[in-house]
């Protein structure tokens, strides 16, 4: 009995060390002998003459591979889409599924349905028209505005008031969904108009075979270049690539020992390409950062690190200043990102870029405001991470030669406004010794 007693007296002495330890360590108080006796002191720097070596580059995205073109009518500025359409099946089996029997007779067109896209509408144009306009052959990814613009004179081929049919009520009932995969507007001239799960427009034609002649020699080839009318200044996008036009095609035949013609349509056809072009063109190249255009243009800047920025410090933040030498033109639908993506290695206008950007800006046509990037985690990896990186990025626009527009930011060759890099940082705590 005494042996459990003298264990709880032991076991009791040691508890109550403990406590009173806890206690003390707790306790308010000053305790000097285990404080650092530095301080956090924050600095904020406007580094205005470390970017250096800058230089614009044009050619990087010809417009024809782009995913979006833009059509528009703005003060200053008219962009037109054009395409050409893939060839046509000309002749088809006389005897279809006939293992020993493969002649063939010619078709004859009957009409066609033409597929559009809308991808970026501008919400602010009213009675937003598309015009059709047919093309000669002989277009191609080189043709200029001054090229096409004669037979954009003459009469449109279609024309679809797309503010109209927006306005129309849906047609959700059973059939209608079933032909067309959802609910549709209709107009009179039967032109349809599908909202895309992705807010994207579909707008069908139908097309006679005087506005969509199939000339068998030809290959049922066409193109088309297309307009844009509103009661404003209007810009949109339009499908290309991803969201090509397509053409169906409904025909008949008479098969080999028949009088009898059968009817029959092939699945759409694509484009073989297409295109924009805008006028006035993409001015030349100057002393300035210029970012964007039609071929894209891209600036790489390159960054002198201050030796202390390497040594002793942590970044909280950086951010790089542009200054616009004028306002992008455009609508307010036009508006696009400047990004900033490191490079990583410096060969000049080749060199390789990192697959995520480090910053993004987005730009506003019509403003003038300063521009700011925030690349912060670039300029740690400058300093912290690997100081044998090349202390150097690219500025490129998204998407890239969608559009015609541009912005041009005045560079280190203009001492005034040149870019400037302001970065926040504290110098590394100097942690005292107990």
């Amino acid at each position: 009995m005494r042996r459990v007693v003298g264990g709880l007296l032991v076991a009791a002495a040691g508890i109550g060390a403990w406590t009173a330890c806890t206690e003390q360590i707790i306790a308010p108080g000053d305790c000097p002998d285990f404080c650092p006796n530095g301080q956090i002191v924050l600095h904020d720097t406007v580094f205005t003459t470390i970017i250096e070596r800058d230089s614009a580059y044009r050619g990087y995205q010809p417009s024809y591979l782009s995913n979006e073109a833009t059509a528009a009518v703005v003060p200053g500025v008219e962009s037109r889409p054009y395409f050409k359409l893939a060839a046509m099946i000309t002749r088809v089996r006389s005897v279809p599924g006939s293992a020993s029997d493969t002649s063939t007779v010619p078709i004859f067109a009957d009409s066609s349905r033409l597929r559009v896209t809308i991808t970026r509408k501008d919400t602010s144009a009213k009675n937003l028209q598309l015009k059709f306009y047919a093309l000669p052959l002989t277009v191609d990814t080189v043709s200029t505005f001054a090229d096409l613009d004669p037979y954009f004179s003459g009469p449109a081929v279609d024309s679809v008031n797309v503010s109209d049919l927006r306005s129309r009520p849906l047609i959700t009932d059973s059939v209608t969904v079933r032909i067309w995969g959802d609910s549709i507007q209709t107009d009179s001239a039967g032109h349809v108009l599908v909202v895309r799960p992705d807010s994207a427009f579909e707008i069908y034609s139908s097309l006679d075979t005087l506005q969509a002649p199939f000339n068998p020699a030809d290959s049922g080839r066409l193109a088309y270049g297309v307009r844009v009318a509103a009661d404003s200044t209007v810009s949109i996008g339009f499908g290309m690539r991803d969201n090509e036009p397509l053409m169906e095609w409904f025909y008949h035949y008479t098969p080999k020992d028949s009088v009898n013609a059968k009817s029959d349509s092939v699945p759409p056809r694509g484009t073989e390409f297409t295109n924009f072009v805008f006028d006035p063109p993409s001015a030349p190249l100057d002393s300035n950062l210029t970012v964007g255009g039609v071929p894209s243009a891209r600036s790489l800047l390159r960054v002198n690190i201050p030796g202390f920025l390497h040594d002793s410090i942590d970044v909280v933040r950086a951010t790089v200043v542009l200054v616009p030498v004028a306002p992008s033109p455009g609508a307010a639908s036009d508006s696009f990102a400047v990004l900033a993506r490191a490079v990583l290695a410096d060969l000049g206008a080749k060199s390789p870029l990192a697959l995520d950007p480090s910053g993004i800006a987005v730009i506003h046509p019509g403003s003038t405001d300063t521009v700011r990037i925030d690349i912060t985690n670039l300029v740690r990896g400058w300093t912290v991470v690997d100081t044998s990186f090349a202390t150097a990025f690219f500025l490129g626009q998204a998407p890239e030669a969608a559009s015609f527009t541009e912005i041009r930011f005045y560079s280190s060759r203009a001492p005034a406004f040149r870019p400037a890099l302001h970065v926040t940082y504290i110098k590394r705590f100097p942690f005292g010794q107990p």
